[in-house]
């Protein structure tokens, strides 16, 4: 019996460790389990019939910050839609009505088919326009204006206008003609006699010579002029007399692209000035 009663000790003692081991090892390894890992995956939860009517309720909150609403069906918004954060599109954005923004910054390339700007747009870099612009207001340019092609304005008012060439094809008013430009050369011919001087100022457009005659002044040419800068095509040249001498002593011009002479077939009187206004037009 004694023997008997040692045996059921033992195996109850072996029971009891067992047992032991047993719980402590369940307990580690629902630690394992439960523990976050180092890879954190997306959990994807459905919403339940509660959660889904908190979308339809006047100022009702789902979720928290963080989580991420999925909808994979086409949404249809019938009120004002709130968003406190930023708004990521990855696809386009398609508005068939206004679409109001107080503020908007574009850093890549958008298309616009229609663009109503209530007040002020302000561009930072280039700005490239493939069709036509209309302006039904003012343009204001505080810095230069460069056209690679053809202008049509109908009207222009400025306080100053420098161009380079300019092409019109209807009547041009103009209440004041200022040109200006450097004097261009001008040489004696025979006709101002011996002794002899001429004198010029003006610009390749328009000015005054004068030719001071000296003793025995021949018929021939009067003065030589050669513009700053060439024109494309023979000029037009239109001659004044300013002086009593000028005016009685015939004098034509021959003329070309640079430049124009003036001649005269009878000898002008010795000691008088002749003086002409010019004026020359391509």
């Amino acid at each position: 019996m004694k023997a008997r009663a040692n045996t059921v000790s033992g195996v109850a003692v072996l029971l009891l460790t067992l047992l032991v081991l047993g719980g402590v090892g369940g307990f580690f390894t629902n630690r394992a389990f439960n523990s976050p890992s180092g890879n954190s995956t997306t959990t994807v939860q459905t919403l339940t019939p509660d959660e889904l009517s908190k979308l339809s309720q006047a100022g009702g909150t789902l979720g928290s910050t963080g989580q991420t609403l999925s909808i994979g069906a086409d949404s249809l918004f019938k009120g004002n839609v709130g968003i406190g954060g930023d708004l990521s599109v990855t696809g386009r954005f398609n508005a068939n009505g206004p679409v109001v923004l107080s503020q908007l910054n574009i850093t890549g390339t958008t298309a616009l088919t229609g663009l109503n700007v209530g007040s002020n747009l302000t561009v930072g870099g280039t700005t490239t326009l493939q069709k036509s612009l209309s302006v039904n207001d003012v343009v204001t340019i505080n810095s230069g204006l460069n056209v690679a092609g053809t202008a049509s304005i109908n009207a222009i008012n400025a306080a100053s206008i420098s161009v380079k060439n300019i092409s019109i094809t209807g009547a041009l008013i103009i209440s004041h003609l200022q040109t200006q430009g450097t004097v261009p050369t001008g040489t004696g011919g025979t006709a101002i006699g011996g002794g002899g001087t001429i004198s010029i100022s003006g610009n390749d457009t328009s000015g005054t010579f004068n030719a001071n005659i000296g003793s025995g002044p021949p018929a021939g040419v009067i003065i030589t002029v050669v513009f700053r800068a060439a024109y494309t095509a023979t000029t037009h040249v239109l001659l004044t007399p300013l002086t009593s001498a000028a005016a009685s002593t015939p004098a034509y011009v021959t003329r070309n692209a640079t430049g124009f002479t003036v001649h005269t077939d009878t000898p002008p009187p010795a000691g008088s000035t002749l003086s002409y206004d010019y004026f020359v037009t391509q």
